[in-house]
């Protein structure tokens, strides 16, 4: 590579030749839940914008129906019923494998039990590399529950706080949305099917929180046992209190903090909430779309909750999507495209899953980039960063700054290379991750190559949206564009308590 000021064009690897302005996907997102499954089919249009593609364009394609997760026992979901139910959706979608670009499959509550997740992750095998996402925590299912819902459109229309309350089988999860913005998830071991009974009313099965705050109100209750009126009264009343006491909306309730799955959402003093929104399972009672009762508590849970809101005079707004809103989100939202400049040493490297992202303290603004200057920080970075529990691959990501000469990347490439070089890399098997928030993905990842001779599997990105903690699942390559598709899964944290 000739030392010359400026360069006159950009490389590209073999698998990043120049892409169209426009890129169309089919997308599905698949959510597996302890109480509910289901999947949507998406068509999205990218268009590129500066450095970015950004999705100018959504359509649902199919909705699946929604199927009640089916268990071979209390604790295992039958994964054969399960693949046959979504072998079937595909097929009434009109859509096979080969159809699809990209996807998400979010586990939740029991799904993501170890044993449940291998067994579903077989179904889904053939898929390899399409589907950048195959699990959830609390955080990703309450972003993407909020993003399906359309709440932070609603934050716009005026400037609004809203406090978003999706509610499921096992879990309440929150997102605080305002002006547009996420600030904010939480969760809460509150749900529909915490008790589940027969068409008697005689209890089937008791889930470790209902147990709790049985315990609390007083109420002996077990398998085999009748729910009562009453019973079922004061148990649901319970709830529909916590549901809003952590939506920050009922402040004269004390929090039960044995109910937090996360840190809670707000501090002692929450901030001023304009209004709420529901989405999952117990919002189709709640918007009267649903008349179906399930043997939970679900519909009294629901009425429980609005006797609250209109009792305290909360204001509440209906949004687009209810039941669907998490895996709308999950086919629609959750999916970001790097392609620009995209450089990946060999095709291999890709997918990735679970790759933390760390933030090294570089002013890439700077005409003359101090090499040991770039070293240092970068080593000092890497020292810190607890490792990863699926990988010890981390994603570097930095904000570029000044021209593209020379030298300035050859001094940068040099740094990377002398922190997380060849014995690094080979001793731990994985490639070096640099994701940048500039055009200049190619140049790095080609002078990375060019100066180890290959020694250094490299993988370079463009036009992704990270920061600090967050985690990055990359997919396999978009046949025919040289885009890589990449969901960028973040871990939102609360403000700090009064």
């Amino acid at each position: 590579m000739t030392n010359t000021n400026d360069w006159a064009e950009e490389p590209h690897s073999l698998f990043s030749l120049a892409i169209d302005d426009v890129i169309r996907l089919t997308t599905v997102g698949i959510d597996i839940g302890s109480s509910t499954s289901q999947l949507s089919f998406s068509a999205l249009e990218l268009q590129r914008m500066d450095t970015r593609f950004v999705v100018t364009k959504r359509e649902v394609i199919y909705e699946s129906v929604i199927m009640l997760t089916p268990f071979s026992d209390p604790m295992t979901i039958d994964t054969k019923a399960l693949g046959d139910f979504i072998d079937s959706q595909y097929q009434a979608a009109g859509l096979t494998n080969d159809d699809i670009d990209s996807g998400a499959i979010i586990l939740t509550g029991l799904a993501l039990a170890k044993h449940n997740s291998r067994n579903i992750a077989d179904i889904f095998s053939e898929h390899a590399g399409k589907f950048v996402a195959v699990s959830a925590g609390d955080a990703i299912e309450a972003t993407l529950a909020s993003r399906g819902a359309g709440i932070e459109a609603l934050s716009r229309e005026p400037n609004r706080s809203i406090s978003h309350i999706d509610m499921g089988g096992g879990t309440i999860k929150y997102s605080w949305v305002e002006n547009g913005k996420l600030m904010r998830v939480a969760a809460i071991d509150i749900g529909a099917r915490l008790i589940v009974f027969d068409d008697d009313r005689r209890v089937v099965r008791i889930e470790p929180a209902a147990e709790m705050m049985l315990e609390t109100l007083g109420i002996k209750l077990t398998a085999g046992d009748a729910l009562t009126d009453e019973d079922l009264a004061a148990f649901v009343a319970y709830e529909a209190d916590q549901v809003l006491a952590h939506a920050g909306v009922l402040p004269s309730v004390q929090l039960d903090q044995r109910l937090q799955r996360t840190p809670r959402l707000f501090g002692d003093t929450p901030p001023h909430i304009d209004l709420i929104t529901f989405s999952g399972g117990v919002s189709e009672y709640i918007y009267d779309r649903e008349t179906k009762l399930f043997n939970d508590t679900g519909r009294p849970l629901a009425t429980a909750v609005m006797e609250r809101v209109r009792r305290e005079g909360i204001s509440t707004l209906e949004p687009p999507k209810g039941i669907r809103a998490t895996v709308l989100g999950a086919s629609q939202y959750s999916l970001q495209l790097s392609g620009n400049t995209v450089w990946a040493s060999s095709e291999d490297l890709v997918p990735v899953r679970n790759v933390p992202v760390i933030n090294p303290n570089f002013d890439l603004s700077k005409d003359d980039l101090d090499f040991e200057e770039l070293r240092q920080q970068l080593a000092h970075t890497l020292s810190v960063r607890e490792p990863a529990v699926d990988t010890d691959a981390v994603a570097i990501a930095m904000a570029w700054g000044g021209s593209a000469t020379y030298a300035r990347i050859d001094a940068l490439s040099r740094a990377f290379v002398a922190t997380a070089g060849p014995e690094v890399l080979k001793e731990h098997r994985v490639p070096l991750i640099i994701v940048c928030d500039m055009d200049i993905a190619g140049l790095l990842g080609k002078h990375i190559q060019d100066m180890t001779e290959g020694g250094v599997p490299v993988l370079t990105l463009d036009g992704i949206e990270v920061s600090e903690f967050d985690y990055l699942d990359v997919g396999a390559f978009v046949p025919g564009t040289g885009a890589l598709p990449v969901v960028v899964k973040s871990l939102l944290f609360p403000p700090p308590t009064d």
